[in-house]
């Protein structure tokens, strides 16, 4: 006998008479008629091969049949509802993991702050950070191990998608008392003549500075190299020479004597993007959380560009006292 699989509405109708001991209140719960109750239990019964219920004028009882099958249909009707409660409480942001992965640089300059703002709006996520070395942001990735990466990526792979969360300028970190740190502006030969603190070769940013100075016919030869641009911003503001980074990398409030200057002749931008697995959307917490950074980095340029409208020409810099200099780390967002 060829069985024919029930549906939830099936199975809702038989739990319901059953629990209720009524096929009548079981239509009122349900918003149907008594007779369409009905229909769906023979239905049941007929594609279960099975009487399910022994009717008479006076009672309803469930057959040795409905006794077994009555458990499963009710833990089949707790599944369903677990199913549509957890779906909708990613929907709505009241349930949910966010798991990724981004470089040590910008987990120390930009994720404290999205962190705990996303929190504020969300308490309910569990947030799953991990800083790893820039070649590891893809890998984790594609290894499902992380839902998204956080970083910049030099080749484009099928495998991935990309999102640009900000774009910003390389520029010459220095400390606010160095010269170069009351000007706007400053040329790759003038820091080129300055101690230089640079990340290794073979990463991104480091093969980023030596395409821009081969293009031009020229080399950096720095007076340090490190493994990671926190390194390299933390001896800068001991002195020990100038950091080539994208500006958004000095945080106010993590190097207060630092100023990022862009870089010109030529100008290079770098930009920040989300990892992501290639034709995959991103979880409605994940998605969230990637807009909030997007939204605080714009309020942050806004406010940059403001405040540097302000600032007087270049060439009037020079007399400029330390207190009016404390501007200066705004223009880290170009």
């Amino acid at each position: 006998m060829k069985i024919i699989n029930p549906t939830l509405r099936q199975i809702e109708a038989f739990v319901l008479t059953c629990s209720l001991d009524s096929i009548t209140a079981a239509a009122a719960r349900m918003n149907l008629t008594q007779s369409a109750v009905s229909v769906l239990i023979r239905q049941l019964e007929t594609g279960l091969g099975a009487k399910l219920l022994d009717r008479t004028t006076r009672s309803l009882r469930p057959t040795a049949a409905g006794l077994e099958a009555l458990p499963r249909a009710q833990r089949l009707l707790r599944d369903r509802d677990a199913l549509v409660s957890s779906v909708r409480g990613l929907v709505d942001i009241a349930r949910g993991r966010i798991s990724f992965a981004v470089t040590a640089a910008v987990a120390s300059a930009l994720m404290p702050s999205v962190l705990a703002e996303f929190k504020r709006r969300h308490p309910e996520i569990e947030i799953a950070m991990q800083d790893v070395a820039p070649d590891q942001l893809v890998p984790k990735v594609l290894s499902e191990e992380v839902e998204f990466s956080i970083g910049t990526v030099s080749t484009e792979s099928r495998e991935i998608a990309l999102e640009t969360l900000l774009s910003d300028r390389l520029s010459a970190i220095c400390r606010r008392d160095d010269p170069i740190g009351r000007r706007r502006e400053v040329t790759w030969d003038e820091v080129l003549r300055q101690p230089c603190i640079s990340v290794a070769p073979g990463t991104g940013i480091r093969e980023l500075i030596d395409r821009t100075l081969a293009r031009r016919g020229k080399r950096l030869a720095p007076a340090y190299e490190v493994a990671f641009l926190t390194t390299a911003l933390s001896m800068t503001a001991l002195g020990l020479g100038i950091s080539i980074t994208p500006g958004y990398l000095v945080a106010h409030l993590q190097y207060p004597m630092l100023v990022a200057v862009p870089l010109r002749n030529p100008a290079v931008r770098r930009n920040l993007t989300v990892i992501s697995h290639a034709g995959r959307s991103l979880s409605p917490a994940a998605r969230r959380f990637v807009d909030l950074i997007k939204q605080m980095n714009a309020d942050g340029a806004d406010s940059t560009m403001d405040d540097a409208a302000s600032l007087p020409p270049a060439n009037k810099s020079r007399g400029r006292s330390p207190g009016t200099s404390s501007r200066r780390p705004q223009r880290r967002h170009s």
